[in-house]
């Protein structure tokens, strides 16, 4: 099997309730919020540099390990797959793999080889760490596959390549008016 290693900026350990996002600006980490009480993260979390995905930011990732990793610390994720969800309208896929340099996880290749809890409990994260605010903000759709996933973030480096220069806003307008499937707005 193919294995797929990709460079992370982790931004929030494994168990925190801090979402953090790093500024591309400054690549300083910003306190974006502090999710309420009973939600945390599930796994250590990041993005990839020089990535854009269809919201407009980097191409986030959660990274199982048994550590959790300090914000701002870099480390090498080998990709398993991906869920795919919408958040806010915009397409916002969430990459999943799993810390490459821990020999752990050397027997962990695909998505069937995580725990069936690990991915229930993404699943459920990510359908309701928002929508106590507003009931529907964010819908998961389904998990893909390590082919599709790597379709997806070699998409997103295609995507900051042609668009880097773009400011968010002018970015997301441009990719509405050219994949409007990608919205549902």
């Amino acid at each position: 099997m193919d294995k797929k290693i990709i460079l992370v900026d982790i931004e929030i350990s494994k168990g925190s309730n801090i979402k953090y996002e790093l500024d591309p600006k400054t690549g300083k980490l910003v306190v974006d919020r502090i999710l309420r009480g009973d939600f945390v993260y599930p796994a250590n979390y990041g993005s990839i540099p020089k990535t854009l995905d269809w919201d407009g930011d980097a191409l986030d990732i959660l990274v199982y390990s048994n550590q959790e990793f300090l914000p701002g610390s870099q480390l090498n994720a080998r990709l398993l797959g991906a869920l795919e969800m919408i958040d806010d309208g915009e397409i916002d896929t969430k990459l999943i793999g799993v810390h490459h340099d821990d020999y752990r996880f050397e027997h962990i290749n695909s998505l069937d080889d995580l725990p069936r809890e690990w991915l229930d409990s993404i699943h459920y994260f990510f359908s309701n760490y928002k929508n106590w605010k507003r009931i529907g903000i964010t819908k998961v759709s389904k998990f893909i596959d390590f082919k599709k996933s790597v379709e997806e973030y070699q998409t997103c480096l295609e995507l900051f390549e042609k668009y880097k220069n773009l400011a968010k806003s002018d970015f997301l307008k441009l990719m509405q008016e050219k994949f409007p499937e990608k919205y549902q707005k």
